[in-house]
């Protein structure tokens, strides 16, 4: 008899509990379930730092924080028609790598392959930032003034290169250098390495590399060209090349060479501050610069707010140059304070039409309220 009742009471439970979940919008129930899975291990949130979104290097954490999956699993997206300004986070869910999403400066969430963005709670987006915080300190370089920099890597120390792109490493040895480091690779094999970082051959390109010694990553930046004096003769690199810090520079100049101080701070993950503190006449040369170096996502920084049509202009030409070169330029005086218009002269080598002047190209002027964001 009691046996009975018990089944008849567990049959209405079933009942109620069948029409409770019928009532609920179709929606609603699949979001419930979709973050109930997630919560409970079967999947999680990927989150990666890299300098850029073409960078094979990068580093990762899986994220399983109930609040931030929640928030990720949310009906509240909406679309959007605004440009955002990207950092280098991105998201991706576990197991489908083909939804990646990226953060901006606000900590909002964006599907760009669908135009839609998502604004975190306050708790969610806290958690956030505080694991971006832990996987940026580990994946970029600090920031050491050549004064420093020199004694740590002084004269015949052997430290470690990382190239902050594809993430490849190999061993070198500072030989001389007074300004900056003249370093050689240590021996054939470190070379080809390094030759696969300059895939396409020597160049005097610069690329943002965290040089690495006694456990600290510093922020550095090399050029790919054997040239000087050969120390290691037997290392299948014929001279040595150049590594560069913060405010280092040249044997031609007294001042800070520009391309290796962009990628410094590249390797130090602080180029939007950098950019931020920057002239309008600087941020004219660094664009310069990202266009000859083909640098994407620091031009995408360099010409936020730029007018569509005018960054599809310049990056259409970009797509035709061998290299650009700035060879001078002044600043435009304008009434407004807040705004300033740069006139720069380059020269490019074109593919098919060898070298040229310009007085200006599209883009080449750079509005501080824009770029900068205010």
């Amino acid at each position: 008899m009691l046996f009975q009742r018990f089944k008849r009471i567990r049959a209405y439970r079933i009942i109620v509990l069948v029409l409770a979940l019928a009532w609920f919008p179709e929606n609603n129930l699949h979001a419930r379930s979709a973050v109930y899975e997630e919560i409970n291990g079967q999947s999680a949130l990927r989150l990666a730092v890299k300098s850029s979104p073409s960078s094979t290097f990068e580093d990762y954490d899986m994220i399983k924080d109930a609040d931030l999956i929640k928030a990720v699993q949310s009906p509240a997206w909406q679309a959007s028609n605004e440009i955002p300004r990207f950092t280098d986070l991105y998201i991706s869910r576990e197991g489908n790598a083909a939804q990646l999403l990226r953060v901006d400066v606000g900590g909002r969430l964006w599907d760009e392959t669908q135009s839609k963005m998502l604004v975190l709670p306050d708790k969610a987006l806290t958690k956030l930032n505080k694991a971006a915080d832990e996987l940026r300190a580990k994946h970029y370089g600090q920031l050491m003034d050549w004064e420093e920099a020199e004694k740590l890597f002084s004269r015949k120390a052997y430290f470690v290169i990382k190239d902050m792109d594809t993430g490849l490493s190999f061993r070198v040895q500072r030989r001389a250098g007074h300004d900056h480091a003249d370093v050689q690779p240590v021996t054939k094999a470190d070379t080809e390495i390094m030759k696969q970082i300059y895939s396409k051959g020597w160049t005097w390109d610069r690329k943002a590399i965290i040089a690495e010694k006694d456990g600290r990553q510093i922020a550095a930046s090399m050029n790919g060209m054997p040239h000087g004096g050969d120390g290691i003769p037997e290392n299948g690199f014929s001279g040595h090349f150049c590594v560069h810090f913060l405010n280092s520079s040249t044997h031609k100049s007294e001042n800070p060479d520009l391309p290796h101080q962009l990628m410094v701070y590249k390797a130090a993950g602080k180029l939007r501050n950098y950019f931020a503190a920057s002239s309008p006449f600087l941020l004219g040369q660094s664009l310069v610069e990202a266009l000859h170096h083909e640098e994407q996502e620091m031009i995408r920084l360099l010409t936020e707010g730029l007018p569509k049509e005018q960054l599809e202009t310049l990056l259409s030409q970009q797509q035709n140059w061998r290299s650009i070169r700035r060879k001078d330029g002044r600043e435009l005086p304008q009434e407004e304070s807040w705004l300033s218009e740069v006139q720069l002269q380059t020269e490019t080598l074109h593919a098919t039409r060898g070298k040229s002047l310009c007085n200006s190209i599209p883009g080449s002027y750079a509005q501080a309220r824009l770029v900068l964001g205010k």
